[in-house]
């Protein structure tokens, strides 16, 4: 069947994660660790970023995560910090992170402009349209979702779903292409194609155990589309 619609993760996917949020990883576990009397090191730990590299590990909850589960993680290793000042914490300058794209997305998008286009995301829809507008992005996607639009967070389904309702296509003439296995578990619950890209943390073995399609990267989508029928 024919791919009508794709739908993408922000994080890991179009934007480098590293490259994207390490810098402002720093200022907030600092910033934030100074704000409350808190131990700098634990609560980088909390959210599995790395001091020493400046990087987020593997299995950082950051990575693929809602901010909801990010907000928990915090919230185990301090429960003396009330939720809401650290998911008012979390979002201080975040929309401004500067996002650094793995691909010339432009470029991308334009040579794929029969296809309509979906952002999913675990952060925010704010943050999700924020980032999108520092590279003029925006044009391109039909729908932008984030973990806080109203239909829940990967990896349940329900935020896949509403881009099916918005175009009315059916699961198997969309893929969702992303980083996290709570990309690819999202959509294998609609029994939607997905193509897991090894441009986050997730390595082939993570990816491979819920999808039969890797890439390197999104520069590689283009000819991939072209060579592989679903």
């Amino acid at each position: 069947m024919r791919i009508r619609g794709i739908i993408f993760d922000k994080d890991g996917t179009l934007f480098d994660i590293q490259r994207s949020w390490s810098e402002w990883a720093n200022v907030f576990v600092t910033k934030f660790s100074k704000k409350h009397d808190l131990e700098i090191k634990k609560l980088a730990d909390a959210i599995h970023f790395d001091l020493a590299s400046s990087k987020f590990l593997k299995e950082s909850i950051f990575v693929h995560g809602s901010v909801d589960e990010v907000v928990d993680a915090i919230f185990q290793l301090f429960p003396q910090i009330p939720k809401k000042a650290i998911h008012h914490g979390l979002f201080e300058n975040s929309s401004d992170a500067k996002q650094v794209p793995l691909t010339d997305l432009h470029k991308l998008f334009s040579s794929l402009n029969a296809i309509t286009f979906g952002l999913v995301t675990n952060d925010s829809e704010h943050n999700a349209v924020n980032h999108l507008k520092q590279h003029n992005l925006t044009q391109y996607f039909d729908m932008i979702i984030g973990y806080d639009s109203g239909y829940g967070s990967k990896p349940e389904s329900g935020q896949l779903e509403a881009f099916l309702r918005k175009t009315n296509f059916l699961p198997q003439e969309v893929l969702m292409i992303g980083d996290s296995i709570y990309d690819l578990v999202a959509a294998n619950k609609i029994n939607m194609p997905c193509l897991g890209v090894l441009s986050g943390t997730a390595n082939e073995s993570d990816l491979s155990a819920h999808t039969p399609f890797l890439i390197e990267s999104i520069d590689k989508l283009y000819e991939w589309l072209k060579n592989t029928s679903l």
